[in-house]
């Protein structure tokens, strides 16, 4: 299923989808490493690391490697925080080039809203300044996989504990 709202290619990508879960459980899905690291990612449990340190100007990080990869992922720092509302953080993807140092690319933002509606919420992300046309590609795409785990998760409340 594919969760991106905005037109392929253009900035902002907005991502939607409707869970079946209360804003506040939705809200720790995004802000505990452990539930983050179950879902964020092109597959279920895809991550190497999830590190949260959740205030504004608190940083996070996302890392994702194989075994024969370098550690790559994404980073950021959470600009705005309304607990079970809104967050919204930088984003930049990292990579360690072939000399091993840290590199990391042009920053974004996220913003991600949780609204409730009847039993469930709708979450809302809005991905902006996003420097080129392919990575928006990329990144839409990768926010929709991730949203197909999202609600796979959900779908089973037992997993999120």
């Amino acid at each position: 299923m594919d969760f991106v709202r905005s037109e392929p290619g253009d900035d902002p990508i907005v991502v939607e989808s409707y869970f079946a879960a209360p804003p506040e459980i939705l809200y720790r899905a995004w802000t505990d490493p452990d539930i983050v690291m179950k879902w964020f990612g092109p597959a279920p449990n895809t991550l190497h690391s999830a590190s949260i340190d959740l205030r504004p100007g608190g940083a996070w990080q996302f890392l994702k490697s194989g075994e024969a990869e370098k550690p790559s992922g994404f980073e950021g720092e959470y600009v705005e925080i309304e607990p079970g509302l809104r967050l919204v953080f930088t984003w930049a993807q990292i990579f360690d080039d072939p000399n091993g140092q840290r590199q990391s690319g042009p920053a974004s933002q996220v913003e991600v809203s949780f609204t409730a509606r009847g039993k469930g919420t709708n979450v809302r992300v809005v991905h902006s300044a996003v420097h080129d046309e392919d990575t928006r590609n990329n990144f839409g795409r990768g926010w929709s996989l991730a949203f197909n785990t999202m609600t796979d998760l959900f779908s089973n409340p037992a997993k999120v504990s």
